[in-house]
């Protein structure tokens, strides 16, 4: 859960997954236009942007910056040659999981993963092609669950339902404390 982890583990993930993609892309878009040159720059975000995802608090909320900011910096550089893509692919099936702590909710979509060896080809092929790229059947079945409940009703709902899923009853069971977080002034916040 959100609070157990500590703030510390939160930013550092905000960091892999958000700032650093902002820093990099600057530098190398910058690189790119400062040159002519034509490219595409193709973020990696997740089917976990597309829905509430609790568990995955911070994941899920780095991977919806990515989305949204691969989709607002594309029209400011098609006209220059530079395509932007955003992939979501669904859960890969890798060790990235390996440590990771169990979940049932995850394990039902780790079965529906997609191939990292196919992921390559499905990213290039659309480039230049669309701005979003949903690879597999749990991106896509989240994306196109989007058309049809709207996302304020879709959280209301996983709020209702959550306390009676067995990954919430698990998680609030455990008898793990949150971490006291050190202020901004060295004293400590409970």
């Amino acid at each position: 859960m959100f609070v157990r982890r500590t703030l510390e583990h939160h930013l550092q993930n905000i960091e892999c997954n958000s700032t650093s993609a902002v820093a990099i892309t600057h530098h190398f878009l910058g690189q790119l236009i400062d040159k002519k040159l034509k490219g595409c720059i193709v973020f990696t975000s997740s089917a976990a942007a597309c829905i509430p995802s609790p568990f995955g608090v911070t994941y899920a909320a780095t991977k919806s910056f990515l989305s949204s900011f691969g989709a607002s910096l594309a029209p400011e550089v098609k006209h220059l040659g530079i395509d932007v893509m955003v992939a979501h692919p669904s859960p890969v099936s890798s060790r990235f999981y390996e440590g990771a702590h169990k979940l049932n909710t995850l394990d039902l979509f780790k079965r529906l993963g997609v191939m990292p060896e196919d992921l390559p080809a499905v990213i290039f092929a659309g480039i230049g092609r669309t701005v979003f790229r949903d690879i597999g059947p749990t991106s896509l079945g989240f994306r196109l669950g989007l058309k049809w409940l709207d996302y304020n009703f879709l959280s209301c709902v996983i709020c209702f339902v959550a306390p009676f899923m067995p990954d919430f009853r698990q998680a609030n069971t455990q008898k793990s404390k949150r971490t006291p977080v050190p202020a901004s002034n060295g004293s400590k916040q409970e």
